[in-house]
């Protein structure tokens, strides 16, 4: 007979600690958080998961000054740029500055319960609900 596991029960925003710090580890002095996911196909996706069209027009202020970048040249201006934004607003992460200033995306607010969830999953191996 199968033994049923018990999820552990998690607020939003213990899970969202959970995946931040774990992002957190994976970001260092160039590479963002939207970089990190990007680069290694977890999370959101970061930066890959926009077209190159939407990501030079949801950057337009960095890609406009340079029309001939390349789309890597113009992922690490926007890293940077992010990480100054971390700094200057003593956040965690570039999602932590989205939450509030929504520039690049929604930060912490795109994801419902059930994203957040599998995030943690993905990230710790942890199986969560969050609610």
């Amino acid at each position: 007979m199968e033994q049923a596991v018990e999820l552990l029960h998690l607020s939003r925003p213990e899970a969202i600690e959970r995946i931040r710090a774990k992002l957190k580890e994976l970001t260092d002095d160039e590479h963002c958080g939207c970089s990190v996911a990007g680069d290694r196909g977890i999370f959101c996706g970061g930066f890959r998961s926009l077209s190159d069209k939407e990501f030079r027009g949801r950057f337009s202020w960095i890609a406009r000054q340079r029309p001939r970048a390349s789309r890597q040249e113009l992922e690490g201006l926007v890293s940077l740029y992010h990480l100054g934004r971390q700094e200057a607003g003593r956040a965690d992460l570039c999602c932590d500055v989205e939450t509030r200033e929504h520039c690049g995306c929604d930060g912490w607010n795109r994801f419902d319960n059930a994203k957040l969830e599998k995030f943690v999953k993905e990230l710790t191996g942890v199986s969560v609900r969050v609610g």
